[in-house]
């Protein structure tokens, strides 16, 4: 199967929310901002923006990348630990 794009469109892969793993830890961090961490190490962070939610990965704030933004908290954290 071949796809064509013309210009202005967009063409995305479907993304699939998996279950997080039990093991995770969401602390708020400051306010608006929680840290995800895995096994005591920290996978990245989520901060809460108005109506959205971004997943930053990456153990180190100021230095983190996005990867999604949602519309929960929840399926932020999903997000981080499927990047």
């Amino acid at each position: 199967m071949t796809s064509t794009l013309t210009p202005g469109t967009v063409a995305a892969k479907p993304v699939v929310d998996h279950p997080a793993p039990r093991d995770l830890a969401v602390v708020e961090a400051i306010a608006g901002i929680f840290r995800v961490e895995h096994h005591g190490t920290t996978i990245g962070y989520v901060q809460e923006t108005g109506q959205r939610y971004v997943a930053l990965l990456g153990p180190v704030y100021n230095t983190s990348v996005e990867v999604a933004q949602t519309l929960t908290l929840e399926s932020a954290v999903r997000r981080l630990t499927t990047a």
